[in-house]
């Protein structure tokens, strides 16, 4: 789901009326519809305090759950006692968020960065950040488009992009990373970035590490493999690493179109049978984990292969049931009704279980495992996968040639030994 970043707007407005002829409320309600075109949710005082309030607690609230703050630094915001402890707040959330946290001052007209030495903020020292300048030329109307700038990072953090949790998680495994890495790892993946700016670097790299990229034979040159080489090195835990590779690898390799599709088929409501040309017995894990676009991916069991011989059909069935009832029910005995129950909460809580078959599918093996196992994803993964589904409601993925896939399977192995070895520090 994406989120819009909530932005607090420290302002001092009350002395504004009409006979003085100050502006400065014309000047927050312009920024109120600015932020809110360009995707955050503006948090005014007026939207949560009612007269009567106490201020402290209701405001300390609003700011402790919101991403960032705009101070509007008008002639009256110079001398105001609740604009300064607003910004003191917000000091501390960045501060206790290792920067996340967004503050940026906007200088209205009247006021002059140097006014700031003799002001009652002063001592916050705001001129350390990157101000915004709204000319009187410009009016109330036109809000700066430097303000919508700097909050998109922000924007994009938390849900402008394709796969927000995944990307959040990948950005928080390259943690590690100094900028100066980061930004190289950048130019390589061919993102921008903010200059300045290491919390939305980490995010635009990992939307770049995200990001489809297919190559047409196994030696053809990746900017993927290039920003690994960069980027595991310096990051500190193993484990990091070894989910970077996971996470990385299926994305830039596994064609869009055909995750899609097996997403689809996973979370409809209708029988699940997918069909993939694949050799590779690592291949159906990269797909699932594409196509899950999660952190964690959908669950997967493989069961043993058995020869086509008499009873194969029901020793696959009960081995399909051990492990299910191993996995989702813990071990404990349970009937098919409850097995049914569990898999329906499985399913409900974390995605489709699914079950990877290393072989094509035969009418009889698969009527017999819809009867028994209605909501499971089965995905049958072998090259000899028919051109044409044989029944209604399986669908065949394009899948990869030959190469492509073995060039996928070269990179994931490749990075995950480097993985497992020591990172810089």
């Amino acid at each position: 789901m994406v989120r819009r970043p909530r932005i607090f707007l420290s302002h001092s407005s009350s002395r504004c009326t009409v006979e003085s002829g100050c502006q400065c409320r014309r000047y927050l309600e312009s920024l109120e519809r600015h932020l809110a075109a360009g995707g955050c949710d503006p948090v005014a005082d007026k939207r949560f305090l009612n007269g009567g309030d106490e201020w402290d607690e209701k405001v300390l609230k609003e700011i402790k759950t919101s991403h960032g703050m705009v101070v509007l630094i008008s002639p009256h915001a110079l001398t105001s006692h609740y604009v300064m402890k607003e910004a003191i707040v917000a000091l501390a959330e960045q501060a206790g968020s290792d920067g996340a946290f967004l503050i940026l001052p906007v200088l209205l007209p009247g006021v002059r960065r140097s006014q700031l030495k003799d002001s009652t903020l002063e001592k916050l020292n705001l001129g350390r950040f990157d101000m915004v300048d709204w000319s009187s030329a410009a009016g109330p109307g036109s809000p700066p488009e430097k303000i919508a700038a700097s909050l998109r990072p922000l924007v994009e953090r938390l849900g402008g992009v394709p796969y927000p949790e995944v990307t959040a998680f990948l950005a928080g495994r390259i943690s590690d990373v100094p900028a100066t890495v980061l930004e190289q790892a950048a130019a390589n993946l061919g993102v921008p970035t903010l200059a300045h700016a290491t919390d939305h670097s980490r995010h635009r790299v990992a939307q770049g590490l995200l990001t489809e990229r297919p190559v047409r034979q196994p030696g053809d040159a990746c900017a993927l493999r290039s920003a690994l080489k960069l980027l595991l090195p310096q990051v500190r835990h193993a484990e990091h690493r070894a989910d970077i590779v996971d996470v990385a690898v299926p994305y830039a390799r596994v064609p869009k179109a055909d995750a899609e599709r097996l997403r689809g088929v996973a979370l409809g409501s209708g029988e699940r049978v997918v069909l993939l040309p694949a050799d590779h017995g690592e291949t159906p894990d990269m797909y699932v984990r594409r196509a899950s676009e999660t952190p964690e991916p959908w669950s997967l069991c493989r069961p043993g292969p058995r020869l086509d011989v008499p009873g194969y059909v029901e020793g696959l069935v009960a081995e399909i049931r051990e492990l299910l009832i191993e996995e989702i029910a813990w071990g404990l005995p349970c009937d098919d009704d409850a097995l049914q129950d569990l898999l329906a909460r499985h399913e409900k809580e974390s995605g489709p279980f699914t079950v990877v078959l290393r072989r094509p599918p035969d009418p009889g093996l698969l009527d017999a495992l819809l009867v028994h196992f209605p909501r499971l994803l089965f995905l049958f993964a072998d090259r000899r996968a028919p051109a044409s589904p044989g029944a209604a409601g399986q669908v065949r993925l394009e899948g990869m040639t030959p190469g492509q896939e073995q060039d996928m399977i070269r990179t994931h192995r490749q990075f995950t030994t480097r993985s497992a070895g020591g990172g810089c520090r």
